[in-house]
């Protein structure tokens, strides 16, 4: 399993960096070859009025799953951050649902990855699709708190 610098696995395949991604409940499915799978339970505090799914919530969700496939193509001891991403959101989610968001890069440049994705319920229906483009950036020297990959390790 990788893990993104960001994320750190705990329990499993849960995803808890304890901090922004702690507050999503992200588990991990897959992870590797320019490919990652994550899953979340839609909760009260994911909701926005009209009892639906927050769009930065998605939004997040999408994020996450690109940078995460991204990452398993990226150069050893480097990042990658989003520097541009584009939704689309096709029905709302509400709470109990289970999203599950399926990312892959789609090209893999010496500086940027490009990459798509989309969230599905649990019942196959499409929720959002996004693209995303990231660019690496090399790990500060030093750094030793940085998870690495296990190709790297």
């Amino acid at each position: 399993m990788t893990s993104q610098p960001d994320q750190k696995p705990t329990e499993g395949n849960r995803i808890d960096p304890g901090g922004f991604l702690g507050h999503f409940d992200l588990e991990r499915l897959e992870s590797g070859n320019g490919r990652a799978r994550h899953k979340m339970v839609i909760q009260d505090r994911h909701l926005r009025t009209l009892g639906i799914v927050h769009g930065g919530v998605t939004a997040t969700l999408l994020d996450s799953v690109m940078g995460n496939a991204a990452w398993t193509l990226s150069k050893p001891d480097h990042y990658v951050v989003t520097v541009q991403m584009n939704v689309n959101y096709i029905r709302p989610a509400w709470v109990g649902e289970t999203l599950f968001a399926t990312g892959e890069v789609m090209h893999s440049g010496s500086q940027t990855l490009i990459t798509r994705d989309e969230v599905r319920t649990g019942q196959d229906a499409l929720v959002a699709t996004a693209t995303a483009t990231f660019m690496q950036v090399p790990h500060p020297t030093g750094s030793g708190n940085i998870p690495q990959k296990e190709d790297e390790a």
